[in-house]
């Protein structure tokens, strides 16, 4: 079980905004390859909400480079994860930069 406590306020996303998750994270933004969109539940100063397709990689702990609306890559960490049926899974992600 997660002990992660969240240090800034949420706000919703703009309508049907979007994220794309690289599995990898690189040094250079430039090599960002995308494999997974998501849904933006909500937004922090620190990281968001996110509602995608099941992946295996997904899980705690998992560094990825995360990319929001039209916002520059940015490297994460799935902070948790919560199976919502169907193969979809609802995430939290912390920014690492």
């Amino acid at each position: 079980m997660s002990t992660y406590v969240r240090r800034s306020l949420r706000f919703p996303p703009d309508e049907g905004e979007v994220a794309w998750i690289d599995p990898s994270v690189h040094d250079d933004k430039r090599d960002f390859k995308p494999v997974a969109a998501a849904l933006v539940t909500d937004e922090a100063l620190n990281g968001c909400g996110l509602i995608t397709l099941g992946r295996d990689w997904l899980r705690e702990g998992v560094q990825c480079m995360v990319r929001v609306g039209d916002l520059a890559p940015l490297a994460a960490e799935v902070r948790w994860v919560k199976g919502l049926g169907d193969g979809v899974l609802k995430i939290g992600v912390v920014f690492l930069e």
